[in-house]
């Protein structure tokens, strides 16, 4: 199945050097990092690490996938991982799926993974959205066949190819769940609409993009912040680097001090920077995603951002 989501907007096709660079202008609207500590530690694999944690936190894509490709060793990893009896979670800005179709779509990938062991940005917004149900009529960005439709306490509006500017005009907010078939069209429609008149806007994947393949995508985040520049209006993020993902991670592991769990990313502005700022130990993996290719040592130096522990690959 052909993937729609853009590789190019306004004359921009992103590249991991591009995306670091868009990551540190926005470094004002993202969370503090934690505490410092001394240089990484570069290890072969994520291995020696098994005794020294009790649980692990795996980003996904970059980390375990990259699309719908399952990254060379991953399965035998996490799944030798749990035989060994740690604790492992998965913790994703997938923001389209529901928390069954993403279980499902992670089994299918040969994960042996239950649906409590996955929180996604999907799932945050919609524990949100239960615990305090939104007023009136939301326009809600997602393509055609996805379970938008199951948002809980929300009336909604499908944003997506044809709508029109009256009926954006009306919507009370916008949830943005994906950037599936978005493109330069709508968001100039989203932008005339909200300059009109300001309204909330709720975006539960705040990535700029996202390694599918060989390429990287354009992502909700990305937009997102563009709508918060040209509008003047505040977005609502859910998912890395923003706290309460970090926080339903340790609540999901039921005591496990912070500094006993490890996660596992490949950005160093989501995965690793949040991570810290919870009080947790890092893992950075450099080969499959936001920051393939790139000078890790020079990213680190720039960003003030370092993980504990680095790896090529799980």
């Amino acid at each position: 199945m052909t993937d729609r989501h853009p590789i190019t907007f306004d004359g921009v096709t992103p590249t991991p050097a591009w995306a670091f660079d868009q990551y540190q202008r926005l470094r004002d609207q993202l969370p503090e990092s934690g505490a410092g500590h001394g240089g990484a530690q570069w290890l072969a694999s994520l291995e020696p690490l098994f005794s020294r944690f009790d649980a692990f936190v795996f980003d996904a894509f970059g980390v375990l996938n990259t699309g719908p490709a399952v990254i060379p060793g991953a399965v035998e990893r996490l799944n030798s991982l749990q035989a060994g009896g740690r604790a492992a979670l998965i913790l994703s800005n997938a923001a389209t799926a529901s928390q069954q179709a993403l279980t499902g779509k992670y089994r299918g990938m040969g994960f042996d993974l239950s649906e409590r062991q996955i929180i996604s940005s999907r799932w945050l917004l919609e524990d949100s959205l239960a615990r305090e149900p939104r007023q009136g009529t939301w326009g809600v960005i997602a393509p055609q066949g996805s379970d938008s439709h199951s948002l809980p306490s929300v009336t909604q509006q499908p944003v997506r190819p044809g709508v029109t500017d009256h009926e954006l005009d009306a919507c009370d907010g916008f949830i943005f769940l994906s950037s599936e078939d978005w493109d330069e069209t709508r968001q100039a429609q989203l932008t005339a609409s909200l300059r009109r008149r300001k309204r909330p806007l709720e975006v539960a994947n705040p990535d700029l993009v996202a390694p599918r393949g060989d390429c990287l995508t354009l992502e909700p985040g990305f937009f997102a912040h563009k709508l918060r520049v040209d509008c003047g209006i505040s977005p609502h993020f859910y998912g890395k680097p923003y706290g309460p993902a970090f926080a339903a991670v340790l609540e999901r592991l039921a005591g496990i001090p912070a500094h006993r769990v490890l996660m596992v990313g490949d950005t160093l502005h989501t995965d690793i920077l949040g991570a810290r700022a919870a009080g947790m130990a890092t893992l950075l993996v450099t080969d499959h995603g936001a920051l393939a290719g790139m000078d890790i040592h020079s990213c680190i130096e720039r960003s003030g951002i370092s993980p504990d522990f680095i790896t090529p690959s799980i």
